[in-house]
């Protein structure tokens, strides 16, 4: 259910790059953390195709490739620097401190609201998809009505089994920020679109503006929601460690490293980066050829035993543990990420002194994990309190 598909861990073994076969076309998969680190940083490595046209992608894997300003390999390294400039500040550490407490206000509701239920509940209904659509709510000023609705967004955008369904959701997205960039402009509040506005004196267009939003809600929420998740399962599988949660709640920042580290679901297909290599690059021995695709297995990275003492187990108490790849690094790193942070570790900070009896009501190999999702994930975790 969770962790590194054995044939990954196998070629981990045997070296930090190996040659495969995907569905769709041959590619170079990085295996240890070093080399996947070294790669993320590497400028010679982009997201764009520089032979477009080669490989038939799904048109869930198109609309993220184009989100993040990667469809074209003319303009990728232009238009990518200019997204950043303009998001980055708007996750300033100002704004994220003042997030903070409402983050936490919502988790202390949500985890009230649980306890007073009546068992079983299912905790990704409860809490995992609440928190992080909330905070995305308060983020790009959406009304709080309209969070179940674009809370199946990202799904369906993302769903690789169905083109149409893919291309329908990314439409409705569009639609739905499109409409509230023009609300914003007569009807300004405390949020990043209406920040966007007046940015650079109101130089941007809807339509910039748009894609912006589009980013921020499309990967804003949903592997929040798989973290909360996976982590939840992580700790229930692991009891001592999660008593030590319980009576010491200041090892919560060091549970969501451990969580972000570890949650890996499914095949782990959800923790791994592709990328193309628009020069050659030596890797070892191994020479990547201008043009071929790379897959940086950020999750195989995370549990290499080179980078991690006994990477394999969930320890709260690591000692000044290396920085995981769960985000990724260098010039594409998560610009969400400290807020991603904050979400984590308010949950794991609260939950198992909120629910000291938490446990799952199903076995564990009866959640199905949504393979066909680039994000992956849940529907539902039944749980007794």
């Amino acid at each position: 259910m969770m962790g590194i598909a054995p044939q990954m861990l196998a070629l981990q073994k045997e070296g930090p790059i190996a040659r495969v076969r995907t569905a769709e076309e041959d590619a170079w998969l990085v295996t240890r953390y070093d080399e996947v680190r070294t790669l993320l940083a590497d400028r010679r490595l982009a997201l764009s195709n520089p032979n477009p046209g080669t490989a038939a992608k799904s048109a869930a894997r198109n609309f993220m490739v184009a989100l993040m300003a990667g469809d074209d390999p003319e303009t990728e390294s232009t238009r990518h620097a200019q997204m950043r400039a303009l998001l980055v500040p708007r996750f300033s550490t100002r704004r994220m401190r003042l997030m903070q407490s409402r983050i936490e206000e919502h988790v202390d509701e949500l985890l009230d609201a649980m306890a007073a239920s009546t068992p079983p509940a299912d905790l990704h209904h409860a809490l995992s998809f609440p928190l992080p659509t909330m905070v995305i709510c308060d983020l790009l000023g959406v009304p709080l009505a309209d969070r179940e609705r674009f809370g199946q967004y990202a799904r369906g955008t993302f769903d690789q089994s169905d083109d149409q369904h893919a291309a329908d959701t990314f439409q409705q997205v569009v639609d739905y920020i499109t409409e509230l960039v023009a609300r914003k402009r007569t009807e300004p509040g405390d949020d990043l679109l209406s920040e966007l506005i007046t940015e650079a004196d109101g130089a941007l267009s809807d339509a910039e503006i748009a894609h912006l939003g589009n980013a921020v809600l499309l990967f804003g929420y949903e592997t929040t929601i798989v973290r909360i998740d996976l982590g939840t399962l992580l700790m229930l599988r692991n009891p001592a460690q999660r008593a030590l949660l319980a009576e010491r709640p200041e090892l919560a920042p060091a549970a969501t490293e451990e969580v972000l580290r570890l949650g890996v679901g499914g095949k782990g297909s959800n923790a791994i980066i592709p990328r193309y290599a628009h020069d050659d690059i030596a890797v070892g021995d191994t020479v990547i050829r201008a043009g071929d695709a790379v897959m940086l297995a950020i999750g195989a990275g995370n549990y290499d035993d080179r980078a991690y003492p006994d990477a394999h187990r969930l320890d709260l108490t690591r000692t000044r543990p290396k920085s995981h790849l769960a985000f990724g690094h260098g010039i594409r790193h998560c610009v969400g990420r400290t807020l991603a942070r904050i979400e984590l570790t308010a949950v794991f900070e609260r939950l198992f002194r909120k629910l000291p009896d938490l446990q799952l009501a199903v076995p564990e190999e009866s959640l199905r994990w949504q393979e066909h999702r680039i994000t992956g994930g849940f529907d539902e975790i039944p749980v007794t309190f």
